[in-house]
């Protein structure tokens, strides 16, 4: 099974730069204990440092290279999964990682996310606005052009451009591949967690373009600042007109996605009592980890549907990394996760 089944389909793609750290197609597994429910593992997409961010990052970091670019400039959170996995995965290439965060409720993965950050010897900074993060960014970008001679790779929080989002056009192509080796059934739901927008973006578009006719759920996971229907809509007219530049004959098409936002909580990574039982429920059912930021609340939704016996087969699309650290990293002592976590405002 080729691991761009979306360039074979259309080989006028096939030009795109990759960097090489998505390599095979995903499992999908049955979740056991709920008939017709099924998990897409994108936790298991690297060996080192997995989850979804690596199939946008695997073509990102392939523009970067093209590009000749020395380092790279990514926006999070201060626990964010993208920053750590641009920064592990960009020193794997040689190539230096910027990380602008912004604080976070704490938890677990925080830092485990950071310790990956440090080892792999990313240069962070912490403010307490977007428009703080910009300014930094800026400074900071400057003095790599006069170090480097090169203006950093920039990435917004998730790798979400419409580059990043043909990551996410081929995983729908890998679905159908899925479903056609009879390794699944067609989905009547997919459920993903709704951020950066990237992924749910680029599952819309290749849904409706390998002719599934799968619907897309959108866990709302961040503030509406962030993720919302006309920035969706807009992502996936971005992302098709890339497609179209490079095959004009590709149609501009999407399927169905439904947001829902009843399983936000309070606050972004803060969990809700159905997040903390879902997590749990999933921990015990797959073994797999989950997180209170993106895929615990996702799974908030996803069991909710299944409780009321939706008709159809339904996937859940597991987002989160599957290991806690990548190999010889060591956990971030408490002490130093304190003093990021002060200087973010906290």
């Amino acid at each position: 099974m080729s691991a761009y089944p979306l360039f074979d389909a259309h080989p006028r793609l096939a030009v795109l730069p990759r960097a090489g750290i998505f390599h095979e197609a995903t499992p999908v597994q049955p979740l056991p204990g709920s008939d017709g429910a099924w998990i897409k593992r994108d936790d298991l997409s690297n060996a080192e440092f997995g989850g979804n961010k690596i199939r946008k990052l695997d073509l990102l970091l392939g523009e970067a290279q093209a590009q000749r670019r020395r380092c790279l400039l990514a926006f999070g959170y201060s626990g964010s999964n993208f920053v750590a996995a641009t920064a592990w995965h960009g020193r794997r290439l040689g190539l230096d990682t910027i990380g602008l965060l912004l604080p976070q409720a704490d938890a677990p993965y925080v830092a485990d996310n950071l310790a990956t950050c440090a080892a792999a010897g990313a240069e962070l900074a912490l403010g307490n606005s977007s428009a703080a993060l910009v300014s930094q960014a800026l400074a900071r970008s400057l003095r790599r052009l006069a170090m480097q001679g090169r203006w950093p790779y920039w990435m917004p929080p998730g790798g979400s451009t419409p580059l990043g989002a043909l990551g996410f056009v081929n995983a729908a192509y890998e679905l159908r591949e899925q479903i056609e080796a009879g390794l699944c059934p067609e989905p009547e739901r997919i459920t993903v967690a709704f951020s950066s927008m990237g992924t749910v973006a680029g599952l819309a578009i290749g849904l409706a373009l390998a002719g599934l006719r799968s619907r897309v759920v959108a866990v709302q996971v961040v503030s509406e600042q962030f993720a919302s229907r006309a920035k969706l809509d807009r992502l996936i007219a971005q992302t098709q007109a890339l497609l179209r530049r490079y095959d004009p004959a590709i149609p501009a098409r999407a399927a169905p996605v439904e947001i829902r936002t009843e399983f936000y909580g309070q606050d972004y990574a803060v969990p809700t009592a159905a997040t903390s039982a879902a997590m749990q429920a999933f921990q015990n059912a797959s073994g797999a980890r989950s997180d209170s930021a993106y895929s615990g609340k996702a799974l908030a939704g996803y069991y909710a549907d299944l409780a009321l016996g939706l008709p159809g087969p339904s996937l859940y699309w597991h987002t989160f990394n599957a290991e806690r650290l990548p190999p010889g990293v060591p956990p971030l002592p408490p002490e130093r996760l304190g003093d990021y976590l002060l200087r973010a405002g906290r």
